[in-house]
């Protein structure tokens, strides 16, 4: 993961309530009304959506500590590597941050500077039920806490300021639930690669090993135009809004013009 330009002294409260307000489609108006919180003595009249939208990501980029820029920072690690990628993925009652699928699945779990760790103990427990590989991604300060919260086959990267280093290496998951794993696919994705929409039939056909390579592969099919879309995109994506582009696959100049 990259390093960040240099931090300017600003109202950082403010940087987080431009945060929560920003929106990718958001248009100039409200743009303009965003960065006036921030720089109240400037004239952003002049600028086009576009210069408003890259001042924005720039702000939070260099000088917000939350999930949007370690976001970032993994797609920056990824989108030149042979995988697909996607975000946001649910397993039974938790949302792992990404996901990269190659020969294996490996999660990221995102813990930055902003969050607390309320929810990464049954988070752990969901993610160990279905990927091969998981890590947590985590601001300095959580260290301590944190491994006495995650199973010891989870990897540890930890995040600060600028800088990022490995803790510890995932070790691989030897208790993938293949129950959960066929209850993330569709219906149609069972049948597809299955050749059955039923996941008990599915689970008495099929051995283990068996389901976590169909599954694989399913995810794979799944997120893969939607990864290519933002790979192929990313010199005309802005770095905040990246996961909004996985989502919708829309142009960029469609968005920014």
């Amino acid at each position: 993961m990259g390093k960040r330009s240099q931090q300017t002294a600003i109202d950082y409260k403010a940087v987080k309530e431009v945060v929560k307000g920003y929106s990718t489609l958001h248009y100039g108006p409200k743009l303009r009304e965003l960065l006036l919180m921030i720089y109240p003595k400037n004239n952003f009249s002049k600028c086009c959506k576009l210069e408003l939208h890259q001042k924005i990501n720039d702000l939070i980029l260099h000088s917000y500590d939350g999930e949007q820029v370690l976001k970032y920072e993994l797609f920056k690690e990824f989108h030149d590597k042979n995988v697909v990628a996607a975000y946001e993925i649910k397993v039974k009652r938790s949302r792992v941050d990404f996901l990269t699928i190659n020969g294996f699945t490996t999660s990221f779990e995102i813990k930055s500077n902003l969050d607390n760790l309320d929810k990464l103990a049954k988070q752990s427990v969901d993610y160990l039920s279905a990927f091969e590989f998981n890590n947590l991604v985590i601001h300095e300060r959580h260290l301590k806490r944190c491994i006495g919260i995650i199973p010891e086959n989870f990897g540890i990267i930890t995040v600060e300021k600028d800088q990022h280093s490995f803790y510890r290496k995932p070790k691989f998951n030897q208790h993938l639930n293949p129950s959960v794993q066929l209850s993330l696919l569709t219906k149609k994705e069972l049948v597809q690669f299955f050749g059955m929409g039923n996941q008990e039939d599915i689970l008495i056909s099929n051995n283990i090993t068996t389901i976590n390579d169909l599954f694989k592969l399913a995810l794979k099919e799944r997120y893969r135009s939607r990864w290519e879309f933002v790979v192929e995109h990313s010199n005309d994506i802005l770095p905040i809004d990246i996961q909004f582009f996985f989502n919708k696959n829309i142009k960029p100049v469609h968005i920014y013009s």
